[in-house]
């Protein structure tokens, strides 16, 4: 059924219909588009030039979509790319190679820049003012990569308050205090390295501030996983949150989107708490006639299509199971090489073990994998 390659697997027979969800996914963010008439900051869920995950649990799954998706949309479209200034630090591992955190999203934009034509500007989120000469060393050497290839680089700086107190937040004291990145097109794309790299608030940021300069700027985000409209302990939604055990995603419910249209969604925990910060910021400056505002639930914020694609429930199931042991292997690779969270490893055995079960109560063939 499968054969294995580098980062993805080549499979035989596809049971993703990937032209499918081509064709749905960029119908979604061209009928997302024709909302607004002002600005809109597109949150890009993640890897943005291959989706080697997807891939993976998703038999059939074109890596490049998105690259194909934004490729015509380049002419209109810009991008800011983001990185975690505590991640810079950490070194924080993001494939099954030692390369440095830097070198690897200095890698991910020279893709962008070669293979779409974006120049992007890079954010560092969560910078910290007047820290040690050590760590200061590592965020220099960070930016002096960026500058090599004549990248303009910001800093977006920890909070007070955030994000709980909306009158710090929504002053100059919040928003009003760092820099302003010279966006200039109506399509903006916010990238970044990983997961937990500051996305969001850096779309809250700057609608903030286009606000204040007579703007309309709207949000919305593109993603893939978790799948919405399949189950919490779907393999392919548990896959996911073995893919970000290290920073500690769980898959959920979305009570606002069945309280809205009585209706059951998937959500994680992150996005839950994303759609709860944009309602409440964004409610207090935003216009009233802003399609922000439309949003009942984090499953309305977002850009999915993916549900819609699969093909064959059983292989792809299997797929997840595969990707949830891997994914362990990589942790404990990671954890060999350094003082990384052993809690991972157990982790991922109760999400394969809750895999395991959606795979048997189905009667799918798990032999292929035990």
């Amino acid at each position: 059924m499968w054969m294995k390659s580098t980062d993805t697997m080549d499979y035989k027979v596809a049971w993703f219909d990937a032209k499918k969800y081509f064709e749905l996914q960029k119908g979604a963010i061209e009928e997302r588009i024709s909302h607004f008439n002002g600005r809109l900051y597109l949150e890009i869920g993640g890897k943005f030039m291959r989706d080697s995950h997807a891939s993976r649990v998703l038999p059939g799954f074109d890596p490049h979509a998105k690259k194909n998706i934004f490729e015509s949309l380049r002419d209109v479209a810009e991008m800011i790319f983001c990185v975690n200034y505590e991640d810079i630090l950490s070194n924080r591992q993001l494939s099954n190679s030692d390369i440095n955190y830097g070198e690897y999203a200095l890698q991910m934009i020279l893709e962008v820049q070669k293979n779409i034509g974006f120049t992007p500007f890079v954010v560092i989120n969560k910078s910290v003012r007047d820290d040690t000469e050590h760590n200061q060393k590592k965020i220099d050497h960070f930016i002096g990569l960026m500058k090599s290839i004549g990248l303009q680089v910001f800093k977006r700086y920890k909070m007070a308050g955030y994000p709980d107190n909306t009158e710090i937040i929504l002053s100059n004291d919040g928003f009003g205090k760092d820099d302003y990145i010279p966006v200039s097109k109506n399509l903006v794309l916010v990238s970044g390295a990983a997961s937990n790299s500051g996305k969001m608030w850096v779309c809250l940021w700057q609608m903030y501030r286009d606000f204040h300069k007579g703007f309309n700027s709207w949000y919305a985000k593109y993603e893939t996983f978790p799948i919405w409209n399949l189950p919490v302990e779907h393999p392919i939604n548990l896959a996911y949150e073995a893919a970000t055990v290290d920073i500690w995603d769980y898959n959920c419910l979305d009570t606002y989107h069945l309280k809205a249209y009585n209706e059951q969604s998937v959500n994680y925990n992150r996005d839950v708490e994303a759609f709860e910060l944009l309602k409440k910021i964004s409610d207090a400056f935003v216009a009233s006639d802003n399609f922000v505002r439309t949003y009942q639930s984090p499953t309305d914020m977002g850009i999915n299509r993916a549900g819609f694609a699969v093909t064959n429930d059983e292989i792809c199931s299997i797929a997840s199971l595969r990707e949830i042991l891997r994914r362990k292997e990589r942790y404990q690779e990671i954890i060999s090489r350094g003082d990384w969270d052993k809690a991972w490893l157990d982790a991922c055995d109760k999400i394969y073990a809750k895999a395991l079960d959606y795979c048997k109560s189905k009667g799918y063939d798990v032999s292929q994998v035990l």
